[in-house]
């Protein structure tokens, strides 16, 4: 797997993807932001003798990505890290002064799951001919006690 880099002259190398460069731009993409030692992807270049373009470059590089993508889902499948996640949007949603508490609070509940999604309608389009018995009572039930449901609203 490799990506390219320029050279002091100007011409094009290839860098193999098991390069300490490209690994450490990987765990810097893969570090949150507030944790990162080098704050810009600029800081991170200068670090490691590169230009921000060379690392533009690797991030659209089709092995890099391969890598990143497997790097990223295992980093953010930890249970430690959804967890974070989780504290982060319950702070979030617990302060009224943030301007998104409402949106993080909708969130939270929605994956810890006291929200339940909205009840869905799904159309079934089968002959009647194909139901068994017990079939199509259910649904004729179903339909009974809506449209009771309709006419007493």
């Amino acid at each position: 797997m490799y990506g390219e880099k320029v050279d002091g002259r100007g011409k094009h190398m290839l860098v193999p993807i098991s390069d300490f460069r490209k690994q450490a731009y990987l765990d810097w993409l893969c570090t949150p932001m507030k944790e990162r030692e080098h704050k810009t992807k600029e800081a991170l270049a200068g670090s490691l003798g590169l230009t921000r373009r060379t690392l533009t470059n690797w991030s659209d590089d089709k092995e890099f990505l391969e890598a990143f993508e497997k790097r990223y889902l295992k980093t953010i499948g930890d249970p430690g890290r959804k967890q974070e996640i989780m504290d982060v949007l319950y702070r979030i949603a617990a302060y009224p002064d943030v301007p998104k508490h409402v949106q993080a609070a909708k969130q939270y509940f929605e994956i810890e799951g006291s929200i339940k999604p909205a009840k869905m309608q799904v159309e079934v389009t089968r002959p009647a001919k194909d139901l068994t018995d017990d079939e199509l009572d259910a649904i004729l039930a179903d339909k009974i006690a809506s449209e009771r449901s309709q006419r007493a609203s």
